[in-house]
């Protein structure tokens, strides 16, 4: 049965055995990834895991899969805690003198799982490397408005920013913001060295991977498991098998259509958070959908509720507004739209389409829940009079039309990589790409979204997202359609384990820090 937590990250720790030796890592074996550890093991999880990692490349998001190790052998200044707050990590404590200057102090004694010391200068290297465009870096969105990083001995680094930034410390929070060694800020060194929790201790090519505790983690007196040993299952009906019968205690994303099962079967807990979010964007070039009152009547015409059951089994939520994971902005931005086919006839009416009009709306074979959506919202338009074909080519076909604008709708899916609605930049500013509205350029509403951002007290920060919304709610840079769920499984001797909420759910893997085995 699962339990709450019982610890959250300590303010220090110190350090305590030496790290492995290179000797001993090439002598470790891989006996566990095939299910050869039994479930009698007090100490060592076994993890089924829906993908195989591709080699980890500091600093660049590669999936969810490699953001799980990421979470497993590093650590970054900040991390998460089991409700997704965002706490410190490698910084024993952050002060913040003003809305731009943030003091961190780092724990004493941190080293690396390879046993160098890690101090206040990995930190610069590490952040300057994230904040350059040229290394690919998921940062640099973050770290943009960083002006001038200071050392001062081991354990000090102030950063000084160039303007206030909300999301600033959680994206420190993200795995790819990691703090590693010197040797690894480059994209052809895997990036495997760190000061997280455990140590990588093996790989096997399509099997599996092996993770050790890391005796000298700054709160490793609080982190119960011995080891960790993982099993790939891309297929997910083949994962889930796994979990019902036994052969692994935990797996990650199980597949809707496998929810009721696994969480039916005694002794598993499912544990479900709502994750990403789907929507409608539009090629705004030319033609209908340039007219935001047509955009308008899509976002009204789209019934959330039967695409959710299509799609997901009902497993989600159908979404009126934005997708926002921030607790503070709780009920901000959630209702924008509402499911009124009427409304969406004037609108068409008021645009000059009073009889409608034909278009191509694009989504993919390949993932049926993208398929499943796209079908759904075909309906829902040609019930107002547009007449709309489907174009589903596989996912390398979709990406490329997208990104080339070959479309005059399309669904598509998306999840912030931070919680602030900053996110939704990227969707009414700069280039265009496969998942955001072709054309589409609004810098009013980006200014509006950046007021969001600056701002430095709560209600400011409030007032300014509700003002960007309302401008969002009738210009529709896209129009939403439901958010899915995003599940893991465990034994119910598994405890500690939290599903973090919202974006977060896919850096859950932090909070096996705090997992033990009730064996």
């Amino acid at each position: 049965m699962r339990t709450s937590l019982t610890s959250r990250l300590r303010a220090s720790a110190r350090p305590r055995t030496a790290a492995l030796t290179a000797a001993a890592v090439a002598s470790m074996t891989l006996a566990a990834c095939g299910g050869g550890s039994s479930a009698g093991d007090a100490d060592t999880l076994r993890f089924g895991l829906s993908a195989e990692p591709v080699t980890l490349t500091t600093g660049v998001w590669q999936g969810s899969a490699t953001n799980f190790v990421l979470t497993l052998v590093h650590r970054g200044l900040m991390t998460l805690d089991e409700e997704g707050a965002v706490v410190p990590a490698l910084a024993e404590s952050v002060e913040t003198p003003d809305p731009t200057t943030y003091v961190f102090t780092l724990h004493e004694g941190l080293t690396f799982s390879d046993g160098t010391p890690l101090t206040a200068q990995n930190v610069k290297s590490s952040l300057e490397y994230y904040a350059n465009p040229e290394t690919g870096s998921t940062l640099i969105a973050g770290l943009q408005d960083v002006a001038d990083i200071t050392v001062e001995g081991d354990t000090k680094v102030t950063i000084t920013l160039s303007a206030p930034n909300n999301a600033f410390l959680e994206y420190l929070a993200v795995p790819t913001a990691a703090i590693v060694p010197d040797a690894s800020l480059n994209p052809d060194t895997p990036n495997t060295v760190g000061a997280g929790p455990f140590v990588l201790e093996d790989t096997q090519a399509g099997v599996g991977m092996t993770f050790a505790k890391f005796d000298d983690f700054y709160d490793a007196e609080d982190v119960a498991l011995e080891g960790i040993d993982v099993t790939y299952y891309a297929d997910g009906d083949a994962r889930a098998n796994a979990m019902v019968s036994g052969d692994v205690d935990m797996i990650d994303y199980v597949t809707w259509e496998n929810f009721d099962r696994v969480g039916d079967t005694d002794g598993v807990e499912l544990d479900a958070q709502p994750g990403p979010f789907q929507y409608v964007q539009f090629n705004t070039t030319e033609g209908p959908f340039a007219d935001p009152l047509v955009r308008q009547a899509v976002a009204h015409a789209v019934n959330r509720d039967n695409a959710l059951t299509a799609a997901f089994q009902s497993n989600g939520e159908p979404l009126y507004g934005v997708a926002l994971s921030d607790p503070a902005l709780e009920g901000v931005g959630d209702e924008l739209w509402s499911y009124d086919p009427d409304r969406a006839k004037e609108l068409l009416a008021e645009a000059g389409y009073p009889d409608g009009f034909e278009a191509t709306l694009l989504a993919t074979s390949q993932y049926t829940f993208l398929q499943d959506n796209a079908l759904s919202v075909q309906q829902d338009l040609q019930a107002v009079g547009i007449d709309v074909t489907l174009d589903a080519p596989d996912w390398s076909g979709r990406l490329e039309k997208g990104a080339a604008g070959d479309y005059d709708l399309a669904v598509s899916g998306e999840v912030g990589i931070v919680t602030d609605p900053s996110y939704l930049t990227n969707f009414v500013q700069g280039p265009d790409n496969f998942n955001r509205s072709y054309g589409y350029q609004s810098p009013e509403l980006a200014e509006a979204l950046e007021a969001g951002l600056r701002a430095t007290d709560d209600a400011a920060r409030t007032a300014a997202y509700e003002d960007a919304f309302a401008l969002f709610a009738t210009e529709v840079p896209f129009a939403s359609i439901n958010t899915r769920d995003q599940a893991w499984a465990y034994a119910d001797d598994v405890e500690g384990f939290a599903n973090l909420p919202g974006f977060h759910t896919f850096f859950s893997g932090y909070t096996l820090a705090n997992v033990s085995l009730d064996r």
